[in-house]
C-alpha cells in the first residue's frame, strides 16, 4: 500500500445558496468515510494523516504504529 493519494473534494449544487464542502478520504486498504462542512479539511475522527494530502483509516494506523503495515508496494 502506498499513502499518496489524494483527497477527493465535491461542492454542493451551484444552485444552492450555501456552498458546502465535501471532502471523501479513501484510505489504501478501501475504507471511505465523507465529512461535510467547514471542518470536512481537519480529517475524519479516528483517521491519522500519512501524508500532505493523504490518511489512512483507524484500524491502518493501528497496525502502522504496531509495524504491521507495509509501507511500499514491493513489501505489500
Amino acid at each position: 500500500m502506498t499513502y499518496n493519494r489524494g483527497v477527493g473534494v465535491a461542492y454542493s449544487s451551484p444552485d444552492s445558496p450555501y456552498a458546502r464542502i465535501t471532502v471523501v478520504y479513501r484510505c489504501p486498504c478501501g475504507a471511505v468515510v465523507s465529512e461535510v462542512g467547514r471542518h470536512a479539511a481537519e480529517g475524519p475522527e479516528g483517521w491519522e494523516q500519512a501524508g500532505a494530502e493523504a490518511y489512512i483509516c483507524a484500524h491502518c494506523a493501528e497496525m502502522k504504529r504496531a509495524g504491521a503495515l507495509p509501507t511500499s508496494p514491493a513489501s505489500a
